[in-house]
């Protein structure tokens, strides 16, 4: 007994949770095992900090009849050497689900962006076994629905059996890569400035530590104006003119998110970060807060928030982290078992709305009613929602077997499907099927 407890242990310290940062220009992976303190991420060289891996293909077309496609920089190396052809924008052609013709075929959106995690993935066979995946996270800018349910598919051609699939935004991913860090850095509020093609996001991450558990918020903007042109063929002056004034941009902007709040510490992600450029909106930045430069950090937020769903820590207990995309309240029932009452949880306050779902079957007692307790994570008070099944009689002898489904089709509100499932050859399905709406804002 001891020794299967004890290889229990070493098989579950080797499982794997993976972390996926899908963007339409650059991809980054990373991954942490169980008992690991931080993720790694993958780099495309060896030993060097080269992560962003462009979101890239090219079907390679020296290969005689077999088809054969290469990813990344390694996609663009071909298509330069006239080896093949590019596709690019394969997260925009997912997000639009449209094919597009590459050479002579016809080729889907779901196709491509399959080919491409493939390729990803199979980088990972250098650090890790494939089987001994337990989770993969994807995380994205913009969440968009028609994409997960892609991802989803694609997840199940690729990895072993039982590999469990989240999605995470990028807030959420900056709420979990925070919690896992020395407290110290995010004592008060947290800022990220992401630097992309199409200009600077911000984020500042805060905390309301008088709820149980701590309620965490995230508020997000763009700043389209920062967008860096091609500057080829521009004089040395030209060019230390229009850093100049981006530097002056910049400054203002981290003036106004450091206004009126105490801010602990501030992360630059992206490559457009420099020291020959933003001097003086980093010496802003550097009084009396701490400076981190990187471009990791969603892909390994990613990573802890996928271990968090397999293997909960206590910071899952103790912090929510609720934003706009998530459910800012608990909801359950109190059913009977034998003598006593219990409460039964169906969604939890934290949970992205596009992975809110539940489905169970209850007897009904008493009467026609389902009724919902509702308590808010923000301190407000509990709420109390009664859903009335117009038209089934309840013959109280635990004969009325009705089945519920919660699930959510945006961020406003929470679905319930109830249908009458009947009590075998004796009592027999109405085919009856009561369908509610709960608005977000009657339970937040």
């Amino acid at each position: 007994m001891l020794i299967d407890k004890a290889l229990d242990e070493m098989t579950k310290k080797n499982k794997v949770v993976v972390g996926f940062d899908l963007g339409n220009d650059f991809s980054q992976v990373s991954f942490c095992r169980q008992d690991q303190s931080m993720p790694d991420t993958v780099s495309l060289v060896m030993g060097e900090e080269q992560y962003n891996i462009p979101t890239l293909l090219c079907r390679r077309t020296d290969v005689g009849e077999n088809v054969a496609w290469s990813a990344g920089k390694e996609a663009l190396k071909d298509a330069r050497e006239g080896k093949g052809t590019l596709v690019e924008d394969l997260v925009l052609l997912a997000k639009n689900n449209v094919s597009i013709k590459v050479g002579e075929e016809e080729l889907s959106a779901e196709y491509l962006l399959e080919t491409f995690v493939k390729k990803v993935l199979a980088i990972l066979s250098a650090y890790i076994r494939t089987d001994d995946i337990v989770a993969l996270a994807f995380t994205m800018k913009d969440m968009n629905t028609g994409m997960m349910d892609m991802l989803k598919t694609i997840s199940e051609h690729i990895g072993p059996p039982n590999m469990q699939v989240y999605f995470l935004s990028h807030e959420d991913c900056f709420f979990q890569y925070m919690i896992h860090q020395p407290e110290e850095m995010w004592i008060h509020d947290v800022l990220l400035y992401d630097y992309r093609s199409d200009g600077i996001r911000s984020y500042i991450l805060s905390m309301n530590r008088k709820t149980s558990p701590i309620a965490c918020f995230t508020e997000t903007a763009q700043y389209p104006q920062m967008k860096i042109p091609d500057m080829t063929g521009k004089s040395e002056t030209a060019r230390s003119a229009f850093y100049k004034q981006l530097d002056s941009a910049l400054l203002e902007i981290v003036r106004k998110n450091c206004e009126q709040r105490t801010i602990t510490s501030v992360f630059l992600l992206g490559d457009s970060f420099s020291k020959e450029w933003c001097k003086e909106s980093l010496k802003y930045m550097c009084r009396g807060r701490r400076v981190f430069q990187g471009n990791n950090l969603f892909s390994k937020g990613a990573c802890y928030g996928a271990r968090e769903r397999v293997y909960p820590s206590t910071l899952s207990s103790s912090y929510v982290y609720l934003a706009e995309d998530k459910l800012r309240a608990n909801i359950g029932m109190t059913c009977d078992r034998g003598q006593e009452e219990i409460y039964y949880p169906i969604l939890d306050a934290g949970t992205s709305w596009y992975e809110a779902q539940k489905t169970f079957d209850v007897m009904l007692v008493k009467n026609n009613a389902i009724t919902l307790n509702i308590a808010p994570v923000d301190g407000s008070r509990k709420r109390v929602a009664r859903i009335s099944l117009e038209g089934l009689k309840v013959r109280g002898n635990k004969t009325n077997r009705v089945g519920l489904r919660f699930f959510m089709e945006d961020a406003n509100a929470v679905q319930i499907e109830i249908t009458d499932k009947g009590f075998g050859e004796f009592f027999p399905s109405t085919g009856q099927v009561w369908k509610e709406c709960l608005p977000l804002e009657v339970i937040s």
